[in-house]
This record gives C-alpha cells, sequence and structure tokens, in this order.
C-alpha cells in the first residue's frame, strides 16, 4: 500500500498555504494529522500531486467571546476533553469526542481535517450539524462562512471550493438551561459508526423550548430531524413521548444497506440509539448537568 507520486510542500503561514493551495487548485491537499487522508492515499482512493503541510500555522486556538466558540482548524480532538467550555455548554460534543477512533487518532486528528474529509460516520461533522457551526473557509480570494448543514454534500464531498481550506469553525454557545447527549453504535470500540445520534435541548419551565436532533453513519451526510424536533418542542418528556420521538424519526430516515448493517437493522438501531440519548439528555438536565 504505497501513494501515488507527490510533491511535499510545509506552509510557512496562513498566506503561503494559501497561495499554494490557489496554485495548485484540485490537485493539492493540505495535510496536517493525516489520519484519513493518508490512508486514502496509500489505497490509491485520493491522488493528489501535492501536499501543504499546515502543521506549524496558528490555527490550533479555541476562542470564546461568551455568545460563540471559534475552534481553529487545527485544534486535535484530545483538547476538548479538559476545556471547561465544552464541558459546561456542549455535552453532546464532549461524548462525541469520545468515539473518536482510538488515542492515537485522537492525538493528531484535527476538527478541521475532520470535516473536509466529510466521512459519513464521523463524529464531528455530525456535531457540527447538531449545533447549526458555521465554517470558516478562505482562499486568496478572501473568507467564506458556510453553514454546517450546507457544507456537507455526500460522502466525502463538501462545499469547499478548489483552493479553499478550513480555517475556524464556529459553534454558538447554548444558553445554560440546555443539555445534550451523543450516543453511536460501532462493531467494535473505535470502529466506523453503524450509526449514531446526537441530541441538544433546552428547557424552560419543565417543557422543551427547543430540540436539535442529529444522526451520522445512516446516509451519506449527517441527516438533522426537524419534524421530530418540532414534534418535541413545548412539551414535557416522559418517557413514552421519547419512545414516541425515537420511532417517527426511524420511519423517517432510509439508512444505508451495506456489509456492516442491513437498512432494516440500521433503522431499528436508528430507533434505539435516539430513544436512549433524549432520555439522557433528560436525565442530565434533571440531575442539573
Amino acid at each position: 500500500m504505497r501513494p501515488a507520486a507527490f510533491e511535499y510542500h510545509r506552509a510557512t503561514s496562513l498566506e503561503h498555504a494559501l497561495e499554494l493551495l490557489g496554485e495548485f487548485g484540485e490537485d493539492g491537499r493540505p495535510i496536517a494529522g493525516g489520519q484519513s487522508l493518508v490512508p486514502m492515499m496509500n489505497f490509491r482512493l485520493a491522488r493528489p500531486g501535492h501536499l501543504v503541510d499546515i502543521n506549524r500555522l496558528p490555527l490550533d486556538t479555541m476562542e470564546s467571546d461568551g455568545q460563540v466558540l471559534r475552534i481553529g482548524a487545527l485544534t486535535r480532538h484530545i483538547a476538548y476533553f479538559d476545556h471547561p467550555l465544552i464541558a459546561r455548554h456542549f455535552p453532546a460534543f464532549l461524548e462525541a469526542v469520545h468515539y473518536i477512533g482510538h488515542p492515537t487518532i485522537r492525538r493528531n486528528g484535527s476538527i478541521g481535517g475532520s470535516i473536509s474529509h466529510a466521512d459519513p460516520t464521523a463524529e464531528l461533522p455530525a456535531v457540527c450539524v447538531l449545533h447549526d457551526a458555521e465554517i470558516v473557509v478562505r482562499s486568496t480570494a478572501g473568507e467564506r462562512r458556510i453553514k454546517a448543514a450546507d457544507f456537507f454534500l455526500s460522502a466525502y464531498v463538501t462545499a469547499l471550493e478548489p483552493g479553499e481550506m478550513v480555517v475556524a469553525v464556529e459553534f454558538p454557545v447554548p444558553p445554560t438551561n440546555s443539555t445534550g447527549s451523543f450516543i453511536e453504535q460501532a462493531e467494535r470500540s473505535g470502529d466506523f459508526a453503524t450509526a449514531s445520534i446526537g441530541v441538544t435541548l433546552e428547557f424552560d419551565a419543565g417543557s422543551i423550548a427547543r430540540a436539535a436532533l442529529v444522526c451520522c453513519g445512516a446516509d451519506l451526510v449527517p441527516i438533522r430531524a426537524p419534524a421530530i424536533e418540532d414534534f418535541l418542542r413545548g412539551k414535557p418528556l416522559d418517557a413514552p413521548r421519547a419512545a414516541e420521538a425515537a420511532r417517527m424519526f426511524a420511519a423517517s430516515t432510509d439508512p444505508v444497506d451495506d456489509h456492516v448493517a442491513s437498512a432494516g437493522y440500521r433503522r431499528g438501531l436508528i430507533e434505539e440509539l435516539t430513544r436512549r440519548a433524549i432520555e439522557a439528555a433528560c436525565n442530565k438536565a434533571v440531575e442539573g448537568r
């Protein structure tokens, strides 16, 4: 397993990286952790003629003004575990990170690489869609902001244009009356997800003021469930209502059928994981977490 021939370039600044990517166009790819790109190159599923190493760029910060959490594209997955804002306001995000691959992948993989790769089973694209994040991309032509729901077009296909690179992801900071949960099922720990469900809930006087629900691993892109979110909104949540929401969501999906699981199995798994995720989020609200 060897990649096709390519040229290696080390970017010395963001401007330098963008100049190189603009010059190479579709034949150029940025590389940081390389946890997804390198295996695809070794299998020759990806054949970029030029790799632009961006590891030395200052894109690994997490900053917040209280309204938005901006995460630099080179932030490694392991950085979220000890971040107080993630722990306090993004429980589904934090739980999702625990499902990402293995320790080596979490130490080296970056958020920019994960969402640019757009694996349909990956956790961070689903987290971006769940939290209505904005993807900040740059090129020599300037900056663009793309809603996460519009960024992921298909399996391994995004809205990035040739010469563009993800530089940050911005997450609206949820209010203090919110909570969430993320649950995943895979054949083995660290394997690609058979299906994953993420939930965020905001409560007001014991009722759900806002709900968000996302599924990944069952389709070519993360799936939001606006009809189910509307069904939950404005109602107190109990076990029967959580079960009904899960049943409705599963019935509305058209899961992929592949060597890992049949569509019918995935549909049943989506229902069970959705019920568990909703109930887990509600339990956190009751316990004040």
